[in-house]
């Protein structure tokens, strides 16, 4: 009976590649130690895996390739030949053929990519592994029409094997002889995942609205208390259902986002092979280190960021690592080191790009950015460092001497920077003269759910990723002055361009309350920080993100919409395009501002969060003015801080994994240490129970976070501790 391959030609090509991934680390990794036995066998084995599962599928001319480079690992491993440069070049030109072989023709055309002559490089490869001269190159054979699965062609007989390999042959173990086992993993089509998280998102919007319901059903039967018991229990089990369908919902759309979370290692494991070329076409001799590649991240983002890190890869060997002769000269090794790092930082992935080179002369930039009339001459002397640096991420900028295929055309950071942009994520630059450049970018965890501060002006209502806020103060409209025929205002020592939502986008004022004071949410992208104008808060809540299309897709400053639970559809700023277009101030640090008295002794307050944006947040208005924080993820950890150093203030959190800031203030006021500390809880439950409760566990202070401000806290803290 004839055997159907075609439903497995899929997950071949995709096993395939892995093993393709597989052999370019290892063999990268065999380069630094070619005498390390255990790799060598996992490298044979690779191949041999390569090998039979073509031959199954009918891809014979893969299965001749990965039959070649089976042969150079056994002769090393038997201690036949010791593996050097010609050796490892030969089995890389191997691996760089198979994958295009397991495209058709028709891509091959369209990718412009030379159709491998298997023949030659199997020649080639036995040759090498041989110490034989390397065959003269053979015109290429036509080819067919078909893809190897059904290539006819008659094929050289190879020559038998000598007795000795045939009996290694097999000694070794046959692929399809493993024992059965149930299979721990599955591969699922990237299109079904999206469409999952899509329902997921609906089901997310529709769970807000049942909250606002159910929310403002309990009220009015609170406020109402001639209603019958049984009203009045029927209700209270709504409640509880809607808690329930709460939390089960967060759940599910957790374990959503978490299916498309990839460990970060997929996409760095294609940068070895891409340096290690780079660097012997350049001359340079570069030590390339990768950390992090278990930080998961959402696929999508990673299948986005690949030309973003290979462009600041490129940069790093180009521009950045001088050569080993000048390295030499300034007392440097004459290896020059590349790092390419992750972590998690609360809800996002920071990616780190440094080199140990030459670093960014900002005096070039200077001189370019004059040159190019980026910057007038008369002002290009008041630009701080940090200003000058983020020049090189203006389009069309470059400070090469001359132009590569590398770098130097003009076409990079700017690109580097707008892709990121794109992900809702951010790009910045340290670099020291004669010590090295780091590049850092900042990218959400995924692009599914975004905890959002919402806004009102006039009628309208709109979103701002809470990530990019960095403070809400509240003004009056007299501290609202003129700068260079500009709005601006002065926040902690700063001067900041002030703008309204309403005259962005050209709102009419209708509906907008006469008040003296209105609030201003400050927001930061990158360095740069702005002040923006609204009429209310009206508190925090997760959304949805949903693309939108004409005629607002091209609308300027907008970066998407969502549904609130009322069922009405707002718009979500776009705060790193406000930002240019309002030409943000560029803030080097936070500085301690003499407006508010701090006491003399700098006092330390401890900071129990489980949502790492709302810590950093709060962080950031603390330390403005001179406290010194610590952040602890949960109330466990917190309360295992404080058993180690004395802090002056509490702030906590109520709901956090292990311990929760009820369980937390307790416990901190059962102890002698901290019976007198205060303890002030910010949080979202607003019930009266729950304020009762906080109240009656200790608690010093009880702040809403959707009525918060930085005037609100730290007026607060003042009270407590002075």
């Amino acid at each position: 009976m004839q055997f159907d391959k075609s439903k497995f030609i899929e997950q071949f090509k995709a096993e395939t590649r892995d093993h393709i991934q597989k052999l370019n680390l290892g063999i990268l990794e065999l380069e630094k130690n070619p005498q390390n036995h255990e790799l060598l066998n996992t490298m044979m084995r690779e191949a041999h895996t390569i090998k039979g599962s073509a031959t199954m599928m009918g891809y014979k001319r893969i299965a001749d390739v990965a039959h070649k480079m089976e042969d150079g690992f056994e002769k090393a491993v038997n201690k036949k030949v010791v593996l050097a440069k010609e050796h490892f070049d030969v089995i890389f030109k191997c691996l760089d053929s198979i994958e295009p072989l397991l495209e058709d023709k028709v891509a091959w055309a369209e990718k412009g990519v030379a159709r491998p002559y298997v023949e030659e490089l199997c020649e080639e490869v036995e040759a090498v592994f041989s110490g034989r001269k390397k065959p003269e190159k053979k015109a290429a054979a036509p080819e067919p029409s078909r893809e190897d699965a059904a290539d006819k062609r008659p094929v050289k007989k190879e020559k038998p094997r000598p007795p000795e390999d045939k009996k290694d042959e097999e000694q070794r173990p046959p692929q399809h002889d493993a024992p059965p086992h149930a299979e721990t993993s599955m591969r699922v089509d990237i299109d079904r995942l999206d469409k999952m998280m899509n329902l997921s998102g609906e089901l997310v919007i529709s769970k807000i609205r049942l909250n606002d319901i159910v929310k403002d059903l309990y009220g009015k039967v609170e406020a109402e208390r001639g209603l019958e018991g049984p009203i009045n229990s029927l209700v209270k089990d709504l409640r509880t259902v809607n808690n329930e369908i709460d939390m089960l919902t967060s759940n599910m759309q957790t374990e959503v986002m978490n299916v498309r979370l990839l460990p970060i290692s997929s996409l760095f494991n294609i940068f070895p092979r891409a340096m290690r070329s780079l660097a012997q076409t350049k001359g340079k001799d570069i030590d390339f280190e990768m950390k992090g590649g278990e930080t998961e991240l959402d696929k999508t983002i990673i299948d986005e960021m690949k030309d973003p890190l290979m462009h600041l890869l490129r940069n790093a060997v180009d521009h950045g690592i001088e050569s080993a002769e000048k390295r030499s000269g300034e007392g440097k090794p004459a290896t020059g080191k590349i790092a390419l790092s992750a972590y998690q930082l609360g809800s996002q992935v920071i990616i780190e790009v440094s080199d140990d080179g030459m670093g960014i002369d900002s005096a070039k930039v200077r001189e370019q950015a004059v040159k190019k009339g980026l910057v007038a001459k008369e002002r290009i002397s008041d630009l701080a460092e940090e200003q000058v640096l983020q020049l090189i991420f203006t389009p069309g900028f470059s400070t090469a001497e001359e132009v590569t295929e590398t770098s130097g055309r003009g076409v990079g950071l700017d690109v580097v920077r707008e892709k990121v942009g794109k992900l809702k994520g951010m790009v910045e630059v340290v670099s020291r003269p004669g010590i090295g450049t780091k590049f850092v970018v900042k990218l959400p965890l995924t692009l599914a759910m975004t905890e959002s501060l919402l806004v009102g002006a006039g009628d309208d209502v709109f979103t701002i990723p809470v990530e990019r806020v960095v403070e809400t103060v509240r003004i009056h409209l007299d501290d609202i002055k003129s700068v260079e025929t500009k709005d601006a205002i002065t926040v902690r020592g700063h001067i900041l361009p002030l703008v309204r939502i309403s005259d962005m986008f050209g709102l009419p004022k209708r509906g907008i309350i006469e008040k003296a004071y209105f609030p201003v949410i400050i927001v930061q992208s990158v360095e740069k920080r702005l002040a923006i104008l609204v009429d209310r808060l009206l508190g925090r809540q997760e959304i949805v993100s949903k693309a939108i299309g004409a005629p607002l897709g091209n609308v300027k400053n907008i970066a998407g919409a969502t549904i609130l639970g009322n069922g009405k559809v707002v718009l979500i700023l776009d705060i790193p395009s406000m930002i240019e277009s309002a030409e943000g101030v560029i803030i080097k640090r936070p500085a301690a501002v003499p407006r508010r008295a701090v006491a003399k002794k700098k006092k330390t307050i401890l900071i129990a969060e489980d949502a790492m944006t709302t810590a950093m947040l709060e962080k950031n208005i603390l330390e403005s003015v001179g406290y010194s924080v610590v952040i602890a993820r949960d109330g466990q950890e917190a309360l295992a801080r404080a058993g180690q150093e004395r802090f002056d203030l509490v702030i906590s959190d109520i709901l956090m994994p292990r311990m929760d800031g009820f369980e937390l203030t307790s416990r901190l006021k059962k102890d002698p240490a901290y019976k007198d500390i205060p303890v002030i809880i910010v949080t979202t439950r607003e019930s009266d129970d729950d304020k009762r409760r906080g109240l009656e566990c200790g608690a010093d202070a009880y702040l809403l976070k959707s009525e918060f401000t930085s005037d609100t806290l730290l007026d607060t803290i003042e009270r407590l501790i002075g």
